[in-house]
């Protein structure tokens, strides 16, 4: 990790869960993070714990479903730090939801899934590249997906939310074989698959009958967001030269089939 040393990432979905524990041992290792998210009590709370770690926080509210608070982020940004080494593009919502209720709730959660998980990462990837290409220097993205964008059976309605992570996976290696059209051998991209993670993203989702009792019978084991955050710490410690395009990580005793 003495590699990264001192240099700068871009979380997303930092408040909570997942980007929370990345922003944690990122900082931890000396690497300078840029957290991005809608709570920024949150945000504030979390740096605030950091402080005395090796590498430090910035704070920049960003909700990535909304082309306009992007744009504006990445204005504050590049005002602020400038060169960006690491994007790790972590926020995503899952809502339980039927695709055929045919009303406005239902209209609003495929709306909003979609913006957050895939349209925003697509934005957000197209604003960093941007500052990762002005350090001249070693790159990556890590797009956070879902073991749901590998297979999309479950017993609980998770509406368009499969899609989107299939749409990130194949997004993710469209991006790579853009940069090697491109020659651009500095930058790297990569994505990994979590299977289920005990975080707030769950929501209404968590609290069925359904996962419950599925969660409760030990069918459907569950990762912790650490797990994912020491993920992306091993994509890093990888060589320059090595690219993991997908990784796909599981609980341990981890078996649900449909």
């Amino acid at each position: 990790m003495e590699k990264w040393e001192g240099k700068t990432a871009i979380v997303t979905g930092a408040s909570s869960g997942i980007g929370d524990a990345i922003v944690r041992d990122l900082v931890k290792h000396g690497i300078n993070v840029v957290a991005l998210a809608r709570r920024m009590v949150r945000l504030q709370k979390l740096r605030d714990q950091l402080r005395n770690e090796k590498g430090k926080v910035i704070t920049i509210k960003c909700d990535v479903s909304d082309k306009e608070s992007i744009d504006a982020a990445f204005e504050e940004i590049e005002e602020r730090v400038g060169r960006v080494h690491i994007l790790v593009n972590n926020a995503g919502i899952c809502v339980s939801s039927e695709i055929f209720s045919n009303n406005r709730k239902s209209d609003e959660v495929i709306v909003s899934t979609i913006n957050t998980n895939f349209l925003g990462l697509v934005r957000v990837s197209q604003k960093a590249y941007k500052l990762l290409k002005k350090t001249d220097d070693y790159g990556i993205i890590i797009n956070i997906g879902s073991i749901a964008g590998h297979n999309a059976s479950f017993d609980f309605p998770f509406n368009v939310y499969p899609g989107t992570k299939f749409a990130v996976r194949a997004f993710t290696e469209s991006m790579r074989q853009e940069l090697n059209k491109l020659k651009d051998t500095k930058i790297r991209v990569c994505e990994i698959s979590p299977g289920g993670v005990l975080t707030e993203i769950g929501g209404d989702s968590l609290n069925t009958p359904e996962m419950k009792a599925m969660l409760e019978s030990g069918m459907f084991p569950m990762l912790k967001s650490s797990d994912i955050s020491q993920t992306v710490l091993f994509m890093l410690m990888t060589p320059y030269e090595v690219n993991i395009t997908e990784m796909i990580v599981k609980p341990v005793g981890f078996n649900f089939k449909k």
